[in-house]
């Protein structure tokens, strides 16, 4: 059986380079190749759906998710494609998505787009106690501070704040009452 897409390939999309740095590298790609992108978090926001949402179907979900989002982050929101996992909402302006759909015209394919945070709890996800743990994704000029609980994503904080360990400890903070996971994954 051959592939159709045998090579797989992730870019990532950081502040720094922009558009044109991943226009360059989706240009580069040599041959059939399956393309993810993962998004700084820097293009990305989160909120946590309720544990328990009451949504019957994926769409009243998302409607749930897109309800969330905009309540954090106001009228802006309106243009953000808004996506669900695992009770996360991950949104991401909708502009940003159709200029990346549009790079992708030759033999490279593009399979999925990922922000960053999703894309190292993935790749976490075995070392991640039952009991849960704290994800932390420092990047130049952004950090993000992620609790997963037992049951799932408790809190999701990304922000300009560069110092992860004081970021942490301020989480932990606010978390006060909760129980706390011991593990700390720096992502």
């Amino acid at each position: 059986m051959s592939l159709l897409w045998p090579e797989r390939l992730t870019l990532h999309l950081e502040p720094e380079g922009g558009l044109e740095e991943l226009r360059r590298k989706v240009a580069a790609a040599r041959g059939r190749v399956g393309v993810t992108v993962v998004l700084s978090n820097h293009f990305v926001r989160y909120a946590v759906l309720p544990a328990d949402t009451g949504a019957a179907t994926p769409d009243e979900e998302l409607a749930l998710a897109r309800f969330q989002v905009a309540k954090i982050h106001g009228e802006r929101a309106k243009s953000w494609e808004v996506r669900v996992c695992d009770g996360l909402a991950c949104a991401i302006d909708s502009a940003l998505l159709q200029d990346i759909k549009r790079m992708f015209k030759g033999k490279a394919r593009l399979v999925s787009v990922q922000p960053r945070l999703m894309a190292a709890y993935n790749g976490a996800r075995r070392r991640i106690p039952r009991e849960g743990a704290w994800l932390l994704l420092a990047e130049r000029g952004r950090t993000c501070v992620a609790r997963l609980a037992a049951r799932g994503w408790a809190s999701v904080y990304n922000g300009r704040e560069t110092d992860a360990d004081e970021l942490l400890e301020r989480e932990r903070g606010r978390a006060s009452g909760e129980a706390l996971p011991a593990t700390v994954l720096k992502l």
